[in-house]
């Protein structure tokens, strides 16, 4: 009884079937109603009712923590996902709001592991999207935010009154923008050598993101199909054999099937 179970949870969180994809549709509409959630909760946190909210997704989360332990059905399955760890964060900042009020600003990284998850690209247009151009791109876009995000947070955090202008999150925001786009207005800085070499890992990041992204936005349309003999993974829509080598990648997506197919067995 308690296998059946925990295989019909399994086949909810990480199957294929249409009742899977519409469970987790619900459940990527929820993640993304709470994300939308986090980020406004810098401006509403005084609101009356904003803990109540807060506690309801606290017990959303602890039931999605402990139906995917049941799914996976061993702890140190379950630990091994990054995911796991990140939504133990948030759960933490959800239970412990008085403690861990300056750092809540980690829930949004719950974003980054929803746009990196199967179950986004699985969902969202049935997968035409998954292994695509419009991933990548999507994938570099949210990152960059996410970090802008919780690089704001850190600095109101850590550095807040450090210079008469940063006061708040707002401010955050906009120091951690011309940082990263080395516009450097220099109507805010940060003069503590922890807040020069903040804002210089700030600048160094920045860069790298904005390339990354640029790189994404330009690369040519490519299906990212694998070649299992020379490694290729970047191929043109309808090719049928690897452009390096010459392999046939019907053999190497029937392989990448099969390998997913087992994942999905094993619980992830």
């Amino acid at each position: 009884m308690r296998s059946r179970l925990r295989s019909r949870v399994r086949a909810l969180y990480f199957g294929h079937t249409q009742r899977a994809l519409r469970f987790q549709g619900v459940l990527l509409a929820l993640d993304l109603l709470i994300i939308g959630f986090f980020i406004g909760s810098q401006f509403i946190a005084e609101q009356p009712w904003f803990w109540m909210v807060d506690a309801a997704i606290a017990v959303f989360l602890a039931t999605d923590l402990f139906a995917r332990l049941f799914a996976f059905g061993t702890l140190k399955r379950w630990l091994k996902y990054p995911t796991t760890w990140i939504d133990l964060v948030v759960f933490a900042t959800l239970l412990l709001p008085t403690v861990l009020h300056n750092w809540g600003f980690l829930r949004i990284a719950r974003l980054w592991t929803i746009v990196h998850s199967e179950r986004f690209w699985n969902v969202l247009a049935r997968g035409r999207f998954d292994e695509t151009r419009i991933e990548d791109l999507t994938k570099a876009i949210v990152t960059l935010f996410v970090f802008i995000f919780m690089a704001a947070g850190f600095t109101q955090a850590v550095f807040l009154g450090q210079h008469p202008k940063l006061n708040n999150f707002v401010d955050a925001i906009y120091f951690v923008v011309t940082s990263l786009t080395t516009t450097g207005y220099g109507d805010i800085t940060i003069d503590s050598a922890a807040g020069r070499l903040f804002s210089v890992v700030l600048m160094i990041t920045g860069i790298s993101l904005f390339f990354s992204i640029a790189q994404k936005a330009f690369a040519s349309s490519h299906k990212i199909i694998p070649c299992h003999a020379c490694g290729l993974d970047r191929h043109e829509q309808d090719a049928k054999f690897c452009k390096s080598c010459g392999e046939k990648l019907g053999a190497a997506l029937r392989r990448r099937a099969l390998a997913v197919r087992r994942r999905d067995l094993e619980g992830g």
